[in-house]
């Protein structure tokens, strides 16, 4: 099932990913920076929707996108634990540009299907969400 990505979906996904990525151009330190973006976007979804809340919304965005995108097939991996995206092998198997375009595809469906059910913002803020410490006037600090 393959279901068009809104563009606000479509531009935070991008975002989400040049947060990690902006300014690496070379494959493996590439790779490394398109994994942590999966790593950060794990680690908020599962502390807003739980583990198994997580593994639901990845699975269903997964059956939405991997028939457009199949370099999701070679990043995603399943176990008993759930499912976990391992990004450097399909980096090396792909290149940067086609697994890009893929995690690109997954985040804006993970982000249109949050969004139908708790607003676009709402999940911006799940997604964007950055414990770093931060001054009382809520700059970060260095």
């Amino acid at each position: 099932m393959t279901t068009p990505e809104s563009p606000a979906a479509r531009e935070l996904a991008r975002q989400l990913l040049e947060r990690e990525t902006g300014g690496v151009t070379e494959g493996a330190r590439l790779g490394a920076a398109m994994q942590r973006a999966c790593v950060r976007v794990s680690d908020n979804l599962r502390r807003s929707v739980g583990e198994d809340g997580f593994h639901a919304l990845l699975a269903r965005a997964l059956a939405r996108t991997e028939s457009a995108q199949p370099v999701l097939k070679h990043i995603r991996r399943t176990d008993a634990a759930g499912i976990h995206l391992d990004v450097t092998p399909a980096v090396e198997g792909h290149g940067p540009v086609a697994v890009g375009m893929a995690l690109e595809s997954l985040l804006a469906a993970l982000v249109d299907i949050l969004g139908d059910l708790i607003g676009t913002d709402m999940v911006r803020n799940l997604l964007i969400y950055d414990d770093s410490p931060r001054t009382l006037d809520g700059r970060r600090t260095q």
